[in-house]
């Protein structure tokens, strides 16, 4: 199976990032927006895995002790880069990325030896479209460009998730395996 990790988000977040989702198709930029129900922080994505393994990261999670935390989602930008943009993402402050970093380094030490190994430093940021080509990519750069400290609404991170995907010609289906509450 294929899966990951995730924090879920709240709907008035959702909401938020929905409406901007549609400012981002307003620019003619050619891209696949994120379902809805699909946007999340992915904590650690590990790619095919076994039962056996889904089952021994869901041991490595249940003996966490997380605490939840508060953060701000603001702000857009791109990967790699907003002039170059392939993926397009709301993220959090500085001041709230040192709140989040600590929960998911502990969550992807706690799974090492387990899926794809990926050594970029985690970076909290929910995808929320994928560019297919350059077409109107400078619509698309004035706007996140003038919406890098856009506020999307405060949450309380409170539960980790293990999910599966299983890719469609309609895109992603995402399934929960596990839930673990943070304290």
């Amino acid at each position: 199976m294929r899966a990951f990790v995730a924090l879920e988000v709240p709907a008035h977040v959702l909401d938020s990032l929905v409406s901007f989702q549609e400012e981002i198709m307003a620019t003619g930029a050619d891209l696949k927006l994120v379902e809805r129900e699909n946007l999340h922080f992915t904590v650690k994505f590990l790619g095919e895995i076994s039962e056996a393994q889904a089952a021994e990261v869901e041991s490595r999670l249940r003996k966490l002790l997380l605490k939840a935390v508060d953060v701000e989602v603001r702000g857009a930008g791109a990967f790699p880069s907003p002039a170059r943009p392939r993926v397009v993402w709301a993220g959090v402050p500085p001041e709230h990325e040192g709140l989040v970093a600590p929960l998911a380094n502990e969550v992807i030490a706690s799974l090492a030896g387990i899926g794809e190994r990926d050594d970029r430093p985690f970076r909290a940021h929910i995808t929320l479209a994928r560019v297919r080509s350059g077409l109107n990519s400078r619509h698309l750069q004035e706007l996140l460009g003038n919406n890098s400290e856009r506020s999307f609404g405060s949450v309380k991170l409170t539960e980790l998730k293990l999910k599966s995907s299983t890719l469609t010609s309609g895109g992603p289906i995402y399934r929960d395996i596990g839930a673990y509450h943070l304290s």
